[in-house]
């Protein structure tokens, strides 16, 4: 219980809050701080590598045009060009022949050039000629033969003459069963269709395949182990040559489709191990040389650095801490007793005030406690002179309310009277009275339906007829969907009783009265019009501006004209506010009330 009044107490939760607010303060700027770090390390990295894979895309160029030209070079020997016309009919010693002097050729050329790993001729008729520097392909016009010359690889090169097709990634073995298992490797193989001089007809594929340790080897001798690897990618994300042998003909685990149609960047690359992954499309062919640097090599630095600052600021934070502890406990010190002063007051010691106010917002406080404290001292004495003029006000309301009570009685006697000697219009006079006077009676509540509302005013109606002898007319067209609407209990009787008053010029001349009860939008209106002598249109206007600004009361109440209409207006206007009330209309004949009340079931 202790501890937890002592974690009650200001002082010890603003200590609390401010070092809350000082470790998310630090939690957020050390992972600023190392997020900063590692975002700049990532741009340097991809900085530098932009000029380093820049480089290797020449190199590539450069290999991909040396094939190229070789490979016209190479279709301009006699040998090559005797191959590509041969016919079958032409004989199989002249073939024989013709292969062993291709085959020369092409041994010479896998020689001269250290990028060259093999060279193939194929064509669908003249089979397949070529071979490495250490072997010669043998094969026949077999199943291989078929399977090649229908394959995509064939007909795109074929398609595509005179341009050249760049694949990546396809095994040695797949032109040259004849290769040792041991020896075998990928190669980057560039491959083109052929034709004879003076022939519009691509009869065979020229195939020229670069060893891929040669190409890694323009990328990875400088690679330390713990740079990550890089490597090259085809459009699928299959791996045509690495830094890493393992990973050649696999699918890179960090390539992603959004690095399509993006010439160069970066990405990082989740696991357990996280990577930042560098790209960068080569121009010649469709793939990408990929980068992946391993992102723990750097923690290790941001960390030290991070923990250096974190050591600084937590020595800061404790003298911080220390300094404000006791500046907080100084200027608290008002403030804990201003908190017993209102405790004394509480039990009951009123008038309580400070005579030391220091100069500040404190001293604010303390002045409106003094100001407060002596205002409860008059509050009190001013209360107890109200409750005492309350008590005086009760007894004389309940001396008031014996006079409606006496008249509603003698009413009664008076009924009663007049049925003993059969005088029935005197009977129905008093109770048509007494069913006015009674909702005054037992209801103190101000709203009524419409439907009470036109049964109060039916019984007022019988009592206008029999003093003007039923020269008094009334049409009453209300629907029945607005009878259960709550309406301002009392408001038709005075506005009949005005157009009765101002209508009639002698008691001989009869007057209809029409209500009538609509809806417009969300307002419920009630419009009584009258076929009497009518009223003047400048004294109309006059009333409407009076009941508009409810600010000629004493006028209206001293000339007589409009009391009851205005005491109605004021009422709605207290009840639901200025946007409604009554106004009247001027008509050709007699005048119009248009009372405009809310919907309200």
């Amino acid at each position: 219980m202790k501890l937890t009044g002592r974690f009650q107490q200001l002082g010890t939760q603003l200590i609390i809050f401010y070092m809350v607010i000082s470790l998310v303060v630090l939690s957020g700027s050390s992972y600023f701080i190392y997020s900063f770090m590692l975002g700049h390390i990532k741009e340097n990295n991809e900085t530098l590598l932009l000029q380093q894979f820049q480089q290797l895309d020449h190199n590539i160029d450069g290999i991909i045009e040396d094939v190229d030209s070789l490979s016209k070079l190479f279709l301009m020997d006699a040998g090559v060009q005797r191959f590509l016309n041969y016919q079958p009919e032409d004989g199989e010693f002249e073939y024989l022949q013709m292969k062993n002097d291709l085959h020369k050729v092409i041994e010479s050329y896998v020689s001269n050039y250290d990028f060259l790993d093999s060279l193939y001729i194929i064509g669908d008729v003249q089979g397949a000629v070529g071979g490495t520097n250490r072997t010669t392909l043998v094969h026949t016009a077999g199943n291989w033969l078929e399977n090649f010359v229908s394959s995509g690889f064939y007909l795109n090169a074929l398609q595509r003459f005179p341009e050249m097709v760049v694949q990546g990634g396809i095994h040695k073995t797949y032109f040259n069963p004849y290769i040792p298992a041991s020896s075998d490797s990928t190669v980057l193989s560039m491959i083109r269709g052929v034709r004879p001089l003076y022939s519009s007809e691509t009869n065979a594929v020229l195939v020229l395949n670069v060893d891929e340790p040669y190409l890694s080897s323009l990328y990875s001798t400088a690679l330390q182990e713990n740079e990550g690897k890089m490597y090259i990618v085809d459009r699928e994300g299959i791996v045509i040559s690495s830094s890493v042998k393992s990973d050649i003909g696999t699918t890179s685990p960090y390539y992603s489709r959004q690095i399509d149609d993006r010439k160069y960047g970066s990405y990082d690359g989740g696991g357990n191990a996280p990577v930042q992954v560098v790209f960068f499309k080569l121009r010649y062919a469709d793939w990408y040389m990929m980068k992946e640097i391993p992102l723990n090599q750097f923690s290790e630095q941001i960390n030290s650095a991070q923990t250096r600052l974190v050591f600084v600021i937590v020595i800061s934070l404790i003298v911080i801490f220390i300094v404000t502890y006791f500046w907080l406990k100084k200027m608290i010190g008002p403030l804990r007793v201003l908190a017993h002063k209102m405790m004394d007051v509480s039990r009951g010691e009123l008038g309580v005030t400070f005579t030391k106010i220091p100069n500040n917002e404190f001293g604010m406080v303390i002045r409106r406690f003094n100001e407060m404290s002596l205002s409860i001292v008059e509050l009190l004495r001013n209360t107890n002179e109200m409750q005492e003029k309350r008590r005086e006000l009760e007894i004389e309301a309940l001396q008031n309310q014996i006079n409606p009570h006496f008249l509603y009685n003698t009413l009664n006697m008076i009924r009663w009277m007049a049925a003993s000697i059969k005088a029935d219009q005197i009977v129905n006079s008093v109770v048509a009275l007494g069913n006015i006077l009674r909702p005054a009676f037992i209801s103190k509540d101000s709203m009524c339906t419409l439907r009470d509302e036109l049964s109060y005013l039916e019984n007022y109606i019988q009592i206008i007829n029999w003093r003007f002898r039923n020269s008094v007319n009334f049409i009453i067209e209300v629907d029945e969907a607005y009878l259960d609407h709550r309406v301002p209990r009392f408001i038709l009787q005075p506005i009949i009783e005005n157009s009765i008053k101002f209508g009639m010029q002698d008691e001989e001349r009869e007057i209809l009265i029409h209500i009538e009860v609509f809806e417009e939008a969300e307002h419920l209106i009630l419009m009584v019009t009258d076929s009497g002598i009518g009223i003047d249109p400048v004294k109309i206007e006059q009333l409407n501006n009076r009941m508009k600004h409810g600010d000629a009361h004493a006028d209206l109440q001293s000339s007589g004209n409009g009391i009851g209409l205005y005491n109605v207006n004021k009422r709605i206007q207290l009840n639901y506010g200025s946007p409604y009330g009554l106004r009247l209309v001027a008509q050709p004949e007699g005048t119009r009330v248009i009372v405009q009340l809310p919907k309200q079931s």
